[in-house]
């Protein structure tokens, strides 16, 4: 090998050294961006919601959330039945938010639908039926769950599978 052949080799490999520590360097430093705290995020939307409408939701927001003034995300609340988007803004960059809902946040009439099944295994069948549906559910047309009946005298619990018609709270049930 002649001397200019090994000075090249030792270029080349000082070239890549340099390329190699330099990506290092980038994956290392990451950027100097700073993600909002989506945790402290979804305690204030939970909380505000207990306060306003005495509901117990559990909120979820992006994980991985710039901080930026002005950026817009949703966060997701979850009641016992149903999702509901809070649309979120940062009003600087130091972390302070402002959060709405695009439209009201409104849950059925639980104890009414429970009554109307307790009733409705009365006039049918001459049985006296107590029902247990979940707490909180959403009022929206096309959502779906479960509750169940109990019948005085008797330990088994049988089935009613509710749909919303319609977001003004009307429902049909069914007794499986």
């Amino acid at each position: 090998m002649t001397d200019r052949s090994l000075r090249h080799l030792i270029k080349l490999a000082g070239l890549m050294t340099a390329a190699v520590l330099a990506t290092v360097c980038v994956t290392a430093c990451g950027s100097s961006a700073r993600s909002l705290n989506s945790a402290k995020v979804e305690r204030a939307i939970a909380k505000s919601i207990v306060q306003e409408r005495a509901l117990h939701a559990t909120v979820a927001c992006p994980s991985h959330v710039l901080q930026a003034a002005g950026h817009t995300f949703t966060c997701t609340a979850r009641l016992d039945v149903g999702t509901y988007p809070v649309t979120v803004t940062e009003i600087d960059t130091t972390g302070h938010v402002r959060y709405r809902d695009e439209r009201p946040l409104i849950t059925l009439n639980i104890a009414k639908i429970q009554r109307a099944i307790g009733a409705s295994a009365f006039s049918q069948r001459r049985l006296r039926a107590t029902a247990s549906c979940p707490a909180e559910v959403l009022q929206r047309a096309g959502l779906v769950f479960w509750c169940t009946a109990k019948i005085d005298g008797d330990t088994r619990r049988y089935p009613f599978k509710v749909n919303e018609v319609d977001n003004a709270g009307h429902v049909q049930y069914y007794g499986l």
